[in-house]
């Protein structure tokens, strides 16, 4: 095994030393992983698009000094944890580093706990801070407003969309399908009305607008299954063993625009042969159930769509969970909100205060 990975290290200088020679062995070998990871998918894992060796110049060495934080409290290991990472952070945030250091060793750790959710299916790591160049410490990162979950929520119908077959010319159609052939990563030659259909369908909609709507995790979306979704009731069903902490079940409600369009998908998606052997709710046009990774370009797109201004903010996925929170609490109550998000401790004496559906449904039509 070489012991650089296109210039970088594997084992960054002073490091070996700390170690015994199994344990370097093991170290190298990880590291290879997560490096070789990082420059070939780390960056965009749909498009196979790497970090560049710039930036994983410096960001390898981050991770390495985390690695070695954590060993001298408890020794020598590679399956660090949130809670790891978490405890860094706060001590980075009581440091003298200076704010664009700071900023950097957070996204360095971003880096690192998105290639282990990839290698190791952990879940996704929701840090407990976060930091920005020139803006210092935040205790979470931003969320969508009213106006902007509409606009939001108007993307999503947009997003992706081309043309009516019928109202092409052969040379408009000729270039759509070149288009297709890319975007479902088929030969040209097959694309067909189908996937023309398919350009134009409901997935991407009643992803956004369930999650509008019941703020899903990422790691919700990724388990979500076809049975979940409960139309008639316009409710989604999460079963206790399928939930985000696999503690409860939950049966979030949905508005009644939003139950039409997830029935819409359900219709189309019967039609669609990569569902034909899962019952995984939403997949990408690869056929992997959403991540957080994929989740983050969703959301990029869909705010650049509805020019939602970005700049200086850290819009994720989190960001329609925290946007329907604030909604929630602002329209209705506390309860309310606990319930539609399903959380068990919001405060010991909500447990007991439980909101009715159509109280949780008249809250989302009233936030949009």
């Amino acid at each position: 095994m070489s012991d650089k990975i296109k210039g970088i290290p594997l084992i960054p200088n002073g490091t070996e030393s700390t170690l015994n020679q199994r344990q370097v062995e093991d170290y190298k070998h990880h590291r290879e992983k997560f490096l070789t990871w990082c420059l070939t998918q780390g960056k965009s894992p749909e498009t196979s698009t790497g970090y560049s060796e710039s930036t994983m110049n410096v960001r390898h060495y981050r991770v390495n000094t985390f690695y070695r934080s954590i060993w001298e409290d408890g020794g020598y290991t590679t399956s660090v944890t949130h809670d790891d990472a978490d405890s860094y952070l706060r001590e980075i945030a009581l440091s003298d580093y200076a704010d664009t250091t700071k900023s950097h060793i957070y996204k360095s750790l971003k880096t690192l706990f998105r290639w282990r959710e990839h290698a190791f299916d952990m879940d996704p790591w929701e840090p407990e801070l976060t930091f920005s160049s020139g803006s210092g410490t935040s205790t979470s990162r931003d969320y969508l407003t009213k106006d902007e979950r509409t606009r939001i929520r108007d993307a999503s119908l947009e997003y992706g969309s081309i043309p009516n077959y019928n109202s092409c010319t052969p040379t408009e159609r000729d270039r759509y399908k070149g288009f297709l052939a890319r975007r479902f990563d088929v030969a040209k030659e097959d694309i067909g009305l189908e996937h023309w259909e398919r350009a134009n369908g409901w997935k991407i909609a009643s992803l956004v607008f369930v999650s509008l709507d019941t703020g899903l995790r990422p790691i919700e979306v990724n388990r979500a299954k076809t049975y979940w979704a409960d139309t008639s009731a316009r409710t989604i069903r999460i079963p206790t063993e399928e939930s985000s902490k696999s503690e409860e079940a939950w049966d979030p409600v949905i508005s009644d625009r939003t139950a039409t369009i997830l029935e819409r998908w359900l219709d189309q998606r019967s039609s669609i042969p990569m569902y034909d052997d899962s019952d995984t709710l939403w997949m990408t046009t690869k056929g992997n159930p959403y991540n957080s990774r994929s989740l983050s370009y969703l959301i990029d797109q869909l705010c650049e769509t509805a020019n939602i201004a970005t700049e200086n903010r850290q819009v994720t996925w989190y960001s329609i969970r925290r946007g329907l929170a604030t909604g929630l609490i602002d329209e209705a109550d506390l309860s309310t909100a606990r319930d539609q998000l399903r959380h068990k401790n919001i405060e010991t004496i909500a447990r007991y205060d439980q909101s009715p559906p159509e109280r949780r449904r008249d809250a989302l039509d009233k936030i949009g």
